[in-house]
């Protein structure tokens, strides 16, 4: 049994891994833009965006591990999946990108683009000297790390309550007339579903490095994690939302949560919001960046038996330093796609794990293919690359395509086809064996 002490501090772990800049920024423009619509766009927000992860952590536990929800592949495809995963969740992606992110809005007002080097140095070196105690994980994002941070959003939370910064203005653009869809589609374009099947590398290995052995406890602790975990980040969320709603009084034309989070805390505190404001995105970076070298690192030296997991931690992180300040903008261009149509093979394999046992190997494959597919048909649309006279036929013709979830029947489809032709299978066996 873990003491009540221990279970926070997992579930802050979890929190933490989440909780990236893009997290914090993306609410209150979200607010800004849904207005007096706020209550039912951010029910959809949370649906996809809180929930999906969330449900995710619960199949990982339900079928005890993120590494037996490729249980059903062949292994060299499975390895793939996980390769690929964590090489675009890592240094060909989320890593740079929190490098860059935390220098922007912490030291790049004050020293401009001279100083991102010694910085991301800095970060790396931080996130190396954390990464490399998995066991001391718990501690370090749990009882230290993450209370930090819950702490100054707590005080920035209080403050929009206490002392609005404005009026709530009348939604625009897509929230006028489809506040709840449009909140699905922002939730699911987190596509924080893809941390989930990589943090529960994470969170499997510090529930038994608390010592805790036993399949089931470890489920039951995973299941609270994402229970905490969902409650935390639906809580920052509202309240971040909410910031944004009532920015009416800080300025017009606001392009990003970004802008409108400074406007607030130079509103509020000053000069000192310049630098609370990047302390708290500086911490969501670091612990976002933690977590996912951690993630990768269990992966590669669990799979990979020459690899040991200090030599992975620091080649990702070194890694992810020169990309940061290289050829990060390149790189994206091509990273970017295959994140979008990853999140796809990575929701339908959370399908198919509870399923596998009741499905031959050729239609989980064929399921894989299909959302391989039209994840990329997906992203596509996403990155505005589908061609025009093709998109408009889609739009018309395919399911959800136009909220960019067009995936979703043709997979799900194919997954009831599998389930259909093997209970038919099992049924004339059955039957066979009477005669």
């Amino acid at each position: 049994m873990l003491s009540a002490r221990n279970i926070a501090a997992l579930g802050f772990m979890t929190f933490a891994m989440y909780l990236g800049a893009g997290n914090l920024i993306f609410p209150p423009f979200l607010g800004y833009q849904a207005g007096d619509n706020f209550l039912s766009g951010m029910m959809g927000f949370l649906l996809t965006g809180v929930g999906l992860p969330a449900i995710a952590l619960v199949i990982v536990a339900w079928v005890r591990g993120s590494d037996n929800l490729t249980a059903a592949l062949p292994k060299p495809l499975a390895t793939s999946f996980w390769v690929m995963l964590f090489i675009v969740i890592g240094p060909a992606f989320i890593i740079p990108r929190t490098i860059t992110v935390a220098y922007q809005f912490s030291l790049a007002p004050f020293m401009g683009d001279a100083g991102l080097i010694p910085f991301s140095i800095a970060f790396c070196a931080i996130a190396i000297l954390f990464s490399l105690y998995p066991g001391k994980l718990v501690d370090t994002l749990g009882k230290w790390l993450t209370p930090v941070l819950l702490t100054i959003l707590g005080v920035m939370a209080v403050t929009a309550l206490l002392s609005p910064s404005g009026y709530v203005t009348e939604s625009t653009g897509a929230y006028v007339k489809g506040a709840m869809a449009e909140g699905l589609t922002q939730g699911y374009m987190t596509m924080d579903a893809l941390g989930s099947i990589g943090f529960g590398w994470v969170i499997f290995r510090a529930i038994e490095g608390m010592g805790v052995k036993e399949p089931k406890a470890i489920a039951k602790y995973t299941l609270i994690a994402a229970l905490m975990y969902s409650s935390a980040m639906a809580l920052v969320y509202l309240s971040l939302a909410y910031i944004g709603v009532t920015s009416a009084d800080l300025g017009l034309n606001f392009a990003n949560g970004g802008e409108i989070l400074t406007a607030f805390t130079n509103h509020h505190f000053g000069m000192f919001g310049t630098l609370l404001l990047g302390v708290v995105l500086v911490l969501a970076c670091l612990t976002t960046a933690i977590g996912v070298t951690t993630a990768g690192s269990e992966f590669y030296s669990h799979t990979f038996k020459p690899v040991t997991y200090r030599k992975s931690v620091i080649v990702i992180l070194v890694l992810s330093g020169i990309i940061a300040n290289v050829g990060l903008s390149q790189l994206l261009k091509v990273t970017l796609p295959v994140v979008v149509a990853l999140h796809p093979i990575a929701i339908a394999l959370l399908l198919i794990a509870p399923l596998r046992h009741q499905l031959s190997q050729n239609m989980v494959l064929a399921t894989l293919a299909v959302a391989l597919v039209f994840g990329c048909i997906d992203a596509a649309h996403i990155l505005e690359v589908m061609p025009a006279h093709i998109d408009q036929v889609l739009e018309t013709n395919l399911p959800l395509y136009h909220y960019y979830a067009g995936w979703i029947l043709p997979t799900v489809m194919t997954l009831m086809v599998g389930l259909v032709m093997h209970r038919a299978t099992v049924g004339r066996r059955t039957l066979a064996k009477e005669c």
